[in-house]
């Protein structure tokens, strides 16, 4: 009898830890390892480094408010806040291994690697990990470099780009419509009147009060300037974007368009050149050291549009005047092509 309330308490007694095991005591034991991956002020943070296994490294710095590259260009700010806010939000659970064998097959050892982060306070990391292989959907394998132990957190290579070309601000160039007063182009100068000036212009110009304020300098008597269609054009280059910023001589360049921009209290003159060796074109702008390359339809859109051409309409020439011309030359083949009589040789 004894043996049987023995045998009945053993079996009741794994029923219960069966149950504990299958409805809470999974659950319980993945979050009892839940714990923040770094540890850092993200407010000392002045400096940040990327690398990949291809040798590319980003190098990031502070100044002020603002972020640059190491040759001190303007770095996408919003992006760095992001990749931050990212960072101090990192979990991980329980280890999912701990030794050098691992750390090589998953790719986060100090040899082998997908990337390598450092954060920096006056040059020193104050947080540090290796990203490796893929660890399930949107996680990525974790090594931190002063520990042994590999993590999956939800972090994956795209959010560390170690080409700097991917951090540079593609803003940079963009300039706020409203404040563009004149634009020059070829032989025409392209100017924003104010209402008052406009009105001065004439009835018509008053009566149509949604056409845009503009102006064009240099036209012939019997030229029309499309205002509407330069405001239009015009817009393209105050929302350019770029592919990259670079260091490079424009000198040997062929210019195929040319453009000076009057905004607030500067000006800025665009040089655009085909690239000789890819598609797409190169940028020079006054006001920046660096050149810039542009997409094939970024540029395309500029340069075969922003012309005195496509921006002039001319009148057509009259019916009437062809016709009469047309006509005389008919009347002039019909009198001269009959031939002359020849004389009767007697």
């Amino acid at each position: 009898m004894k043996k049987n309330y023995l045998l009945s308490g053993l079996l009741v007694l794994q029923v219960l830890v069966a149950y504990f095991v299958l409805s809470g005591g999974g659950e319980l034991q993945g979050h009892s390892g839940i714990q923040k991956l770094l540890e850092f002020n993200r407010e000392q943070v002045d400096g940040i480094q990327i690398e990949d296994n291809e040798g590319n490294l980003a190098e990031l710095k502070r100044e002020d408010d603002a972020w640059l590259t190491a040759d001190d260009f303007p770095i996408d700010t919003n992006r760095v806040d992001r990749l931050l806010d990212r960072l101090d939000e990192l979990e991980h659970g329980l280890a999912v291994a701990s030794s050098s064998s691992a750390a090589k097959r998953f790719e986060v050892s100090q040899d082998g690697f997908q990337r390598h982060l450092k954060l920096l306070k006056d040059g020193k990391p104050v947080a540090e990990f290796y990203l490796g292989t893929g660890a399930g959907a949107r996680r990525n394998h974790v090594r931190l470099a002063d520990q042994e132990m590999i993590y999956a957190a939800t972090i994956g290579s795209y959010d560390l780009p170690a080409e700097i070309t991917d951090w540079q601000e593609k803003d940079l160039l963009q300039i706020e419509m409203d404040a563009i007063q004149s634009v020059e182009l070829e032989d025409l100068t392209i100017r924003r009147v104010e209402q008052s000036e406009n009105e001065e212009e004439g009835e018509e110009a008053e009566s149509d009060g949604d056409a845009p304020e503009w102006l064009a300098d240099g036209l012939e008597e019997d030229e029309t300037f499309k205002a509407d269609e330069f405001e239009s054009q015009l817009r393209n280059v105050a929302t350019l974007r770029y592919k990259r910023a670079f260091k490079g001589s424009f000198e040997e360049q062929e210019v195929e368009a040319e453009i000076a921009v009057s905004y607030d209290d500067k000006s800025r003159t665009y040089q655009f050149a085909k690239a000789k060796e890819a598609d797409g074109f190169w940028l020079k702008v006054t006001d920046r050291e660096e050149l810039f390359e542009l997409t094939e339809f970024n540029g395309n859109r500029i340069v075969e549009n922003l012309t005195r051409e496509k921006l002039i309409e001319k009148p057509e020439p009259e019916e009437d005047s062809e016709e009469v011309v047309e006509d005389a030359e008919n009347n002039s083949e019909s009198e001269g092509g009959l031939p002359e009589a020849s004389p009767i040789n007697e």
